[in-house]
């Protein structure tokens, strides 16, 4: 039964469209046409028909039109999901009780990254039909970075910066307790993607200013989050390079770790 629901929901709207009836009396229209969210987060994609005749059945579809998989398909005053690609499944649901007040909203849960792309809404009556597209970007912000010291062979001390978690590629800083930028020193790269999510390591000397603490700052500036580890570093009265140097390890007393999610 739920395959007749769709043929017939699909019918209806090339027919229409056919038809030409897509006149200025029946719209459709959305609050945002791009819209952005956070894996794992829930969203609701607000839209509306507007007709001038109410009266009929109404019949809409919400398809992904990369993949042309079918989100959610509403006919015959009910949901047909026979036919609803399996990643949506318990997934996407629409409000059924506002759908005659020409609510056509989708809510769509638990949101992850193969969900970006865009969104075809298509409405139809027996006699017109119109649709709109909604672009979904989706973003990840990775976990608390971790600093971790070394030395190498050669007797140089750094410092390296880790997190995982991220898309797109956030921005990396590093700066000392003076307040000095010292992005301009380290080396950031992609360690691994995995299903698109993305590690950062960023390596940085210690030779670069006074010591003094050392802040990472990861940050997805278009969220506006970042998250930061400060690694402070004691050594009074002796330059660092000579006591790794000599030494042959990091030493440091003092380990401070820090999430920041702020409005910068």
């Amino acid at each position: 039964m739920s395959r007749l629901y769709v043929s017939l929901a699909l019918f209806i709207m090339l027919l229409a469209a056919a038809r030409g009836f897509t006149d200025g009396d029946f719209k459709v229209k959305c609050a945002e046409e791009q819209m952005t969210v956070k894996i794992g987060e829930d969203l609701v994609v607000h839209c509306h028909y507007y007709s001038a005749d109410e009266a009929g059945t109404i019949a809409f579809s919400w398809m992904k039109m990369d993949s042309n998989g079918i989100i959610y398909i509403y006919t015959m005053n009910q949901s047909s999901l026979g036919e609803q690609d399996p990643s949506y499944r318990d997934r996407a649901e629409v409000f059924d009780s506002e759908i005659p007040k020409g609510n056509v909203s989708l809510r769509l849960k638990n949101v992850t990254l193969s969900d970006s792309g865009i969104y075809r809404l298509s409405v139809a009556s027996q006699s017109q039909s119109n649709e709109t597209k909604v672009v979904l970007e989706v973003r990840a912000v990775g976990k608390q970075p971790v600093i971790r010291s070394y030395v190498t062979d050669q007797g140089f001390s750094m410092l390296v910066c880790e997190s995982s978690g991220w898309y797109p590629e956030p921005t990396v800083t590093w700066e000392n307790g003076l307040g000095m930028q010292l992005t301009k020193y380290a080396r950031t790269e992609t360690i691994n993607d995995t299903g698109g999510i993305i590690h950062l390591r960023s390596t940085i000397g210690l030779d670069h200013g006074p010591i003094s603490n050392y802040t990472c700052t990861m940050m997805d500036q278009h969220l506006n989050e970042a998250v930061s580890f400060v690694f402070v570093v004691l050594i009074p009265e002796k330059p660092w390079h000579i006591v790794a140097g000599t030494v042959g390890t990091i030493i440091c007393s003092v380990i401070l770790a820090v999430s920041v999610y702020c409005s910068w």
